[in-house]
């Protein structure tokens, strides 16, 4: 048997072992020379990005525990302790054994001390808050330690103030990017605080921001979409599969505004790329405000949601997973109420829903197609009696009821077409029934899918998003190199001794 691979993996891991030790007393010995020590941890970082095992072996030597004590030093420059606050991360990230064992009370409120300081580089903060989201990333233990530690309450505050759409926005125009870079970040965190885990207390806390988060979707007319998701990704977990945090984002006048701001967007989404993806965003983020509360997916009828859902579902920008999130909302309303139904087959949206059950390739998307004909085919039947009516309109604006009658003729037709659909063959019909009620899939009980943060398409800025200096190709360092074979030589020579 050809034993070889073993012995190759060996001789890799041991390289492995050797260069680590080195780099870790390169950390130890040259506290008097800043610039070896961020070689040293960026190569340390690009030896273990997403090496659970090159981890755990920095981790044996005790390279973590003294990297987190470099990360809080008060005698190392800053920018060696914002190196290494992000080789934290990247050793976080990679091994869960390594993000437990810096998952205490301590880390936590080191952390928040380092954000409540005014006297630190943005890009510092950055990076921590960057250290936070990675020790909250599904893990209930960091969520709740951000609670209890007030890290939570800090990051709540950094998303009121560091806004670009928050009042002082203005006076921090020298550092503007940064600014945003950090807020961005923030809310990615928040996000990792709420949800994936799902954290009640964590989302009762959130909102705390919903009436400023009123305020920003009130002022913006057309948001550029690196402003307008994150604070839709913030929204969109804090309330997802919280009745009572739906309740207070509706009482906050949050949910209305976000109605009204799709009313505004998706009748452009035809000819307008970025008035689609917004509205996409709007959607997405509806959907979990609304989500098991039937209550206020039916308010939502004043507004005539469905029939602007409509609109968006025409537009030729929109791709299969983007026309799935806009059916998931418009089945959430059209479940929830009759007045929906009847906006939908009144606005002429049953042809559009069955050619998608007929014709789209994707079997989420004629699945979700088949629960939305089947809320609406009561509503359809309907429109033959002769004294129901619906209101045309939104809201104030709303028109007098209006009678029916003239579309019993087309209503006679969909349902003949209904029928049709419904007489498939046994196996295909069995397939349709299968999603009943396709909004109780783990995907869309759990965190909702929004267009990355987090963070995020409706994700949250990534975790990976960090600054730019630190994204670069690493390699080793000339210096760091020569250092640490001089370093061993002398090993070498002393041991001979």
């Amino acid at each position: 048997m050809d034993s070889r691979p073993t012995v190759v993996c060996t001789s890799n891991r041991n390289t492995v072992r050797t260069d680590l030790s080195l780099l870790l007393e390169c950390l130890k010995f040259q506290m008097k020379s800043p610039d070896l020590q961020k070689q040293a941890l960026l190569t340390i970082h690009s030896i273990c990005e997403k090496r659970e095992d090159n981890v755990d072996l920095l981790r044996e030597m005790g390279g973590v525990a003294f990297v987190y004590n470099l990360s809080k030093s008060s005698i190392v420059r800053s920018d060696v302790k914002e190196t290494a606050l992000f080789t934290l991360c990247t050793l976080a990230e990679a091994n869960v054994y390594c993000k437990n064992s810096l998952c205490r009370k301590e880390t936590f409120a080191d952390l928040a001390s380092l954000l409540v300081e005014e006297d630190i580089p943005l890009t510092q903060k950055r990076v921590s808050v960057y250290l936070l989201s990675v020790l909250v990333a599904n893990n209930k233990s960091g969520q709740t330690l951000s609670q209890t530690t007030s890290c939570l309450d800090i990051l709540l505050d950094l998303f009121r103030t560091t806004s670009p759409l928050s009042a002082g926005a203005s006076l921090r125009a020298a550092n503007a990017t940064q600014t945003f870079q950090l807020w961005a970040s923030v809310s990615s965190a928040l996000c990792g605080c709420v949800n994936n885990p799902q954290n009640e207390e964590g989302q009762r806390i959130c909102v705390a921001a919903f009436p400023v988060i009123k305020v920003w979707l009130q002022q913006i007319a057309l948001p550029p979409t690196e402003i307008f998701q994150p604070i839709c990704s913030f929204i969109a977990m804090t309330v997802a599969n919280n009745s009572c945090v739906q309740e207070s984002f509706s009482a906050s006048g949050g949910l209305d505004t976000l109605t009204l701001a799709l009313a505004r967007l998706a009748s452009a989404a035809d000819t307008s790329l970025l008035s689609c993806q917004l509205s996409v965003t709007i959607s997405k983020t509806l959907s979990a405000c609304i989500t098991e509360n039937s209550s206020l997916a039916s308010g939502l009828a004043q507004y005539g949601v469905v029939s602007h859902l409509f609109s968006l579902l025409a537009s030729p920008h929109l791709d299969h997973e983007e026309r799935l999130s806009v059916l998931l909302t418009m089945g959430h309303c059209t479940e929830a109420s009759e007045e929906h139904q009847f906006q939908l087959v009144q606005c002429g949206g049953l042809p559009l829903i069955i050619t998608l059950l007929t014709e789209d390739t994707s079997e989420e998307v004629r699945k979700a197609a088949t629960f939305i004909l089947q809320t609406c085919k009561q509503a359809t039947m309907s429109m033959g009696v002769p004294d129901v009516k619906v209101r045309h309109g939104e809201g104030k604006h709303a028109d007098p009821f209006i009678n029916m009658e003239s579309f019993k003729s087309s209503a006679k037709e969909l349902l003949r077409r209904i029928d049709q659909l419904e007489k498939r063959p046994a196996k295909e019909a069995e397939d349709e029934q299968e999603v009943l009620h396709p909004f109780d899939s783990s995907e869309e009980r759990g965190q909702p899918s929004l267009p990355p943060a987090s963070p995020p398409p409706l994700q949250q800025e990534s975790f990976r998003s960090i600054p730019t200096a630190y994204t670069l190709k690493l390699h080793w360092s000339p210096h760091v190199f020569t250092w640490a074979a001089t370093r061993g030589r002398q090993r070498a020579a002393h041991s001979r001794q």
